[in-house]
């Protein structure tokens, strides 16, 4: 299970190295919406192979909560983390991406389904002043990174911190396989008003080979591969010790930036990343304890 849990972590990290590379290709609206097409039609195929035809007696509410789930958590998800990836660094990327959780904690703490506590909060002001330092702290000579991109993956993480709350309120009525082939469906028709004219205009003879590695890699390693390594873990280990590899994700990240793509690791970027990982530690240790 560990193994399982390091490779999937592996496989998100590196997702931002092959994102950065698809983007090129494809143009991020073209990307956000064959990532989740592909995902989508992986998705189907397990569960026709594993289900046979499903039979859904679901009501016009259980559609309209999962149309919510769906948007905020991959149509918006993507459409802001695509887009800011091709503005600013991996390494920013994986760090602003790690702070998912202490998003989803001050959400859940503000919608008054989890109790304040000052280690909560201050864990979360830290992670947020790391943030904050690393965005506005000016560009640096070389780097890739950008305060607009920064801002635009912030966005996506509040997105998917939204979904988190949204999907712990529907999971015992389905089950993974199932909520994921549902909401990757849906997801991927919602998207297609935002990125049909931009997959119009994608030259297909001249994508590279490189872009169509990273497509590939984003939809059966980075999403689907990855997520059901995820789920699978969380049946056989403790989430303490799942959310454990998370901390992985940013440092995998920005060390293949650095390897396969030449990006700078800068004592800035190692100091303001330390920092938000710490915040994130103390907001997700009071959290865990509390659930002990």
């Amino acid at each position: 299970m560990h193994v399982l849990m390091f490779l999937g972590t592996v496989f998100w990290a590196a997702n931002i190295v092959a994102g950065k590379e698809a983007v090129n290709g494809f143009g991020a609206m073209g990307l956000a919406q064959l990532r989740l097409a592909g995902a989508a039609i992986l998705f189907a195929v397990l569960f026709l192979a594993w289900r046979g035809w499903p039979e859904l007696h679901l009501g016009g509410r259980q559609w309209l909560v999962l149309l919510g789930v769906a948007f905020n958590g991959l149509t918006l998800n993507q459409i802001c983390f695509i887009n800011g990836l091709a503005r600013t660094s991996v390494a920013h990327t994986g760090l602003i991406v790690a702070i998912g959780p202490v998003m989803t904690l001050a959400l859940a703490c503000l919608m008054r389904l989890e109790p304040f506590t000052l280690p909560k909060l201050l864990g979360m002001l830290m992670s947020i002043v790391g943030v904050a330092m690393l965005t506005l702290g000016g560009q640096e000579p070389g780097s890739t990174a950008h305060w607009q991109g920064d801002l635009i993956v912030l966005a996506g993480s509040a997105s998917f911190a939204y979904f988190t709350i949204q999907v712990k309120e529907i999971a015992n009525q389905y089950d993974t396989l199932t909520l994921n082939t549902l909401t990757f469906a849906l997801g991927c028709l919602l998207m297609i008003p935002f990125a049909v004219r931009s997959v119009m205009q994608i030259r297909w003879a001249k994508v590279t080979p490189g872009a169509w590695g990273g497509l590939a890699f984003m939809i059966v390693l980075g999403t689907v591969v990855a997520y059901l390594f995820y789920a699978f873990a969380l049946t056989e280990l403790a989430a303490s010790r799942v959310a454990a590899f998370n901390y992985l994700q940013p440092v995998v990240a920005a060390l293949l930036g650095a390897w396969l793509l030449g990006e700078s690791m800068t004592p800035r970027v190692i100091v303001r990343g330390t920092m938000i990982l710490l915040g994130v530690y103390l907001a997700e240790r009071e959290r865990g304890e509390e659930g002990q």
